[in-house]
């Protein structure tokens, strides 16, 4: 797809889900197991201009080849203290002790287990 339809895309599946999603980048469906660890280089990324920084991060990713087998996905979330929506290019993983290394190397307070849809504290 091309990046502007998948910003848009996005954009539109965060405004149906305001409290968040977790979304498969190739084909923009809801990822519904494993855990979610979001990439430090995408923190801070909110708004138009973050969501495009993210899309940016994911096709770098993409093209690398160096996800060994996991799923990259687009997040977002609501931060109701700061009022904004935070976009995040996020890797999946099946394995939660892996997930939770992950989690740690990325400097994340938490990750999310999708299955349960519970937070996991870090």
């Amino acid at each position: 797809m091309k990046k502007n339809i998948v910003i848009s895309s996005v954009a539109a599946i965060a405004a149906l889900n305001p409290e968040g999603f977790t979304v498969n980048a190739a084909t923009l469906q809801p990822v519904t197991t494993g855990y979610a660890v979001a990439l430090k280089k995408t923190q801070n990324s909110f708004g138009a201009e973050g969501l495009a920084k993210v899309a940016n991060v994911i096709d770098e990713l993409q093209a690398s080849g160096n996800l060994n087998g996991r799923t990259l996905a687009f997040g977002g979330w609501y931060d109701s203290e700061s009022g904004l929506y935070y976009y995040d290019a996020t890797v999946i993983f099946p394995d939660r002790k892996e997930a939770i290394e992950a989690g740690r190397a990325n400097e994340q307070i938490a990750i999310f287990d999708l299955g349960k849809l519970e937070e996991i504290r870090l």
